[in-house]
């Protein structure tokens, strides 16, 4: 017995020693050097990295080249393994390293020709945009060269290596980013299906742009000092803005290559593939249906200091890694901190020594559905006023990991690519993404800027995605300005598919920039955006009347109008406000509808009777919460199914709004037959609120429902959907208060991808978080360590002086020049 003890203890020590030897080498090996010395042979002068208790580096260089040569290795040390996702997304190349699983994804990105765009408008980059761009690849291509041998970990499992960076993959993710701001063309065929199926009259409720909850940046008729007057001047200088309309170039489709990966063997891909595409899935359709950010700029009149503050926080898909990343960047010229993306160069959002700007999603009309008509007797040809005309077809390689490789067929039109069929139609779609230079012009020169005019000189350039940007400086001024390449149209604003075959619905050009909506010091002092309706009817240009609802823009208004004693802190609690103004509104419906039709359901009386002392907020164990919400969805399913049948998803304008409007108007066009009145309407949607979430939670008790069971936090790594891989590198099932409509937005894979508040009266104490941390790489400890501040709702004061940052150091590490 006893040598059987010994044995079994034997083989139980070998094992831990083996699973220790094993997390070291997959874990923690391929950890990045932080402190001392390394080679990055590109460099002209040394260039010293500081990291900060948190892993947030501040690169110190003596040329922009350098900087950006630095923050390429930097951001490779720290998110390799995501940099090289989000490219292989953009440009349709998973499949060759995941296998068949991914096809679907591969093919609608090559369809989108993300692929060809970068590689052509990576030849069409200013000078000094390329310097950088090269300078960048160039860094994040030592650190591959360095680290074949222990690369992070997910290389590992999917047993694949990392080809090198190029400037064009950085363009190829910012096509990605326009996807996932700018990609409405299903919602244009959905909006053509409903108008069809509701009629004219209806659709013209379905589809206002009305919501008596907006707040206009500009063109409001109610403000007569909005800022919109002052905008095009520097504070104290006039400044002629003559630009003249941009004309409309058609990019030509181009065919993407790279070389298959060889394998011999075995790994974990199979296991892995699925969940890296319903990761990307998931985030797709949850962005679609809950797309939401905030930012906002108060003037010194409403703060504690006499100084502005600026608060931004973009909702987008939470995941480990998260999709920004920190950095501070010092050379000749710039000294800016703030947040980026993985894969480019400089800071997108953030603050220098004399400003601070903030985005939010625009959501201008950019892209439009010209229905094809295509010859039967020769299906490459396509009608162009009255003549056949032929397509241009693209064979797309796909490269499949364990299998031959799969040709894509890509027909391209004088408007885009075919991106969907439906019988005979055949639907091309026009992207200012992939028009000559729509990748080159982005945001990350903001830096630089030094006041409003400089400021608004780098928006000229900017293409899109287009964004709500707000400003604020050192020497007070607040300001607004969206900037991007909104079509104007011949006929129409391309709000359904228009026909192809004719010139009627082409583009003839952008709005100028100085006819886009801007505002310089309005009088109110508070400039707020959310998604929602930015502009008023005295503003003429159509950008879009597919605004978000109007809700958390209303929130944030009453939250700071009145206030003139505001501190960061204030600012970090409105960005992390719960409250809940739909559900209030049907809160007090039902309860006025109660008093003379109950609901059948006893539960659904007892819910509403607890909503007498509700107060508002979206508490993460309030069942009244899911009930509201529950009866919001069953009311809008019953105002619609009449027209829609059980279709009624396929609306997705701004229906909560709709419903609040009906619901105060109440008219009878809209009630459906089958109720005398909308009190019986509300009780019926309340008691199929109450069976929907008794089937839902797979239990008949209130208690069992409050909303954490139905709307917990999962922030998920590509690869951790599931199993053991899912409790390593996932964040999950954290219960969380707040809705879709809260300022802080809340859904299950949705939410604040970063916090930041910008305070020019102290920039030592603005505040600068993301929701997992700095590192991709499950061995760090900066892979989650903000998670607990950024779920809590706490600052995180990111030090910026020098004297600061000199208490804020943790480790130093030189880059050299040199072999």
């Amino acid at each position: 017995m006893r040598a059987i003890v010994r044995v079994f203890y034997w083989i139980f020590a070998i094992l831990v020693i083996a699973a220790a030897a094993s997390a070291w080498w997959y874990i923690y090996r391929p950890l990045p050097q932080i402190d001392g010395s390394a080679s990055l042979p590109g460099l002209e002068h040394e260039v010293t990295v500081d990291r900060d208790i948190w892993g947030v580096p501040h690169i110190r260089a003596a040329s922009v080249e350098d900087l950006a040569e630095a923050q390429g290795y930097v951001m490779a040390q720290d998110r390799l393994w995501q940099m090289d996702l989000l490219r292989r997304a953009a440009r349709g190349q998973l499949s060759e390293i995941l296998g068949p699983r991914t096809l679907l994804i591969d093919r609608e990105f090559r369809t989108n020709g993300f692929a060809g765009a970068a590689e052509r408008d990576a030849t069409l980059l200013d000078p000094e945009s390329r310097k950088v761009m090269e300078a960048y690849a160039r860094g994040v291509n030592q650190y591959i060269e360095q680290h074949k041998k222990n690369l992070p970990l997910e290389f590992s499992l999917l047993h694949y290596e990392p080809r090198l960076w190029q400037p064009s993959d950085t363009l190829a993710i910012s096509a990605y980013m326009y996807r996932t701001l700018t990609d409405t063309w299903k919602r244009e065929l959905n909006r053509a299906k409903v108008a069809e199926r509701a009629g004219a009259d209806r659709a013209k409720d379905l589809f206002s742009e009305e919501a008596p909850m907006d707040h206009f940046v500009v063109g409001d008729p109610k403000v007569i000092d909005d800022g919109s007057q002052r905008s095009a001047a520097d504070p104290g200088d006039e400044d002629d803005d003559d630009i003249q309309p941009d004309t409309v170039l058609k990019a030509k489709g181009e065919a993407s290559t790279g070389a298959p990966t060889a394998e011999s063997e075995p790994d974990l891909t199979a296991a892995l593939s699925q969940s890296i595409q319903d990761f990307l899935e998931e985030s797709k359709n949850e962005i679609r249906q809950s797309l939401g950010s905030n930012n906002w700029v108060v003037s010194g009149a409403h703060t504690a200091t006499g100084k502005p503050l600026l608060a931004n926080d973009t909702h987008l898909e939470l995941s480990i890694p998260s999709i920004w990343y920190e950095i501070h960047l010092t050379a000749p010229g710039w000294n800016v901190k703030g947040f980026t993306l993985p894969g480019a160069p400089m800071i997108i959002i953030g603050h220098n020594d004399r400003i601070a700007w903030g985005f939010t999603n625009n959501g201008a009309d950019v892209q439009d559905l010209y229905v094809e008509t295509f010859n039967p007797a020769s299906p490459d040809e396509y009608r162009v006023k009255g003549a056949w005309t032929k397509a241009q077809i693209i064979d797309e390689t796909i490269h499949i990991k364990g299998q031959p490789d799969e040709h894509l067929k890509v027909t391209v039109t004088r408007h885009g690519p075919i991106v969907h069929r439906e019988g005979e139609k055949a639907y091309a779609l026009r992207w200012t993404a992939t028009e000559p230079g729509g990748l080159a012009n982005s945001y990350n020169w903001l830096g630089k800027a030094h006041n409003w005019k400089e400021f608004r000189e780098i928006m000229k350039r900017v293409w899109g995605p287009g964004q709500n940007a707000v400003y604020a400086d050192v020497e007070g001024n607040i300001g607004y300005v969206m900037a991007a390449r909104v079509p104007i149209r011949k006929k129409g604003h391309g709000e359904v598919p228009v026909p192809g075959d004719t010139d009627d619905y082409e583009w003839t050009g952008y709005i100028p920039f100085d006819q886009l909506p801007q505002a310089l010091n309005p009088e109110s002092g508070l400039i707020v955006t959310a998604n929602a309706r930015v502009v008023g009817p005295n503003y003429k240009p159509y950008l879009t009347d597919r605004w978000e609802e109007p809700y958390r823009t209303a929130r944030i208004y009453d939250l700071l109008h009145d206030r003139h004693d505001l501190r960061p802190e204030d600012m970090l609690k409105v960005q992390t406000d719960t409250y809940s103004y739909p559900h209030v509104f049907i809160a007090d419906q039902l309860l006025a509808a109660e008093k003379t039709v109950k609901p059948k359901d006893a539960r659904a009386q007892k819910l509403i009777e607890d909503l007498k002392d509700w107060n508002g907020i979206a508490d993460a164990n309030s069942p009244e919460v899911s009930f509201l919400q529950g009866v919001r969805r069953s009311a809008i399913d019953l105002l619609l199914e009449p027209f829609l049948g059980k279709d009624t998803n396929l609306y997705q304008w701004r229906n909560t709004a709709f419903l609040q409007k009906v619901l105060t108007d109440r008219p009878a066009k809209w009630l459906p037959a089958t109720y005398k009145n909308y009190d019986e309407l509300l009780a019926a949607a309340a008691d199929l609120a109450v069976t929907n979430l008794a089937e839902q939670s797979k239990s008949a008790r209130v208690e069992d429902w409050a909303w954490k069971r139905f709307n917990s936090q999962d922030m998920l790594h590509p690869i951790g959907h599931e199993g053991m891989l899912k409790r390593f590198l996932s964040i999950t099932d954290k219960p969380q208060s707040g809705t879709l409509y809260s300022v802080r937005a809340a859904t299950k894979n949705h939410g604040p991808a970063m916090r930041f508040v910008g305070n020019p009266g102290n920039w030592d104490e603005s505040i600068l978080l993301i929701p997992a941390g700095e590192s991709g790489q499950p061995g760090s400890s900066h892979y989650s360590d903000q998670f607990s501040y950024w779920y809590e709702g706490k600052p995180i004061f990111a030090a910026f002086s020098d004297a600061a940052e000199a208490n804020a150091r943790k480790h130093t590490l030189t880059l050299k020049p040199g072999s």
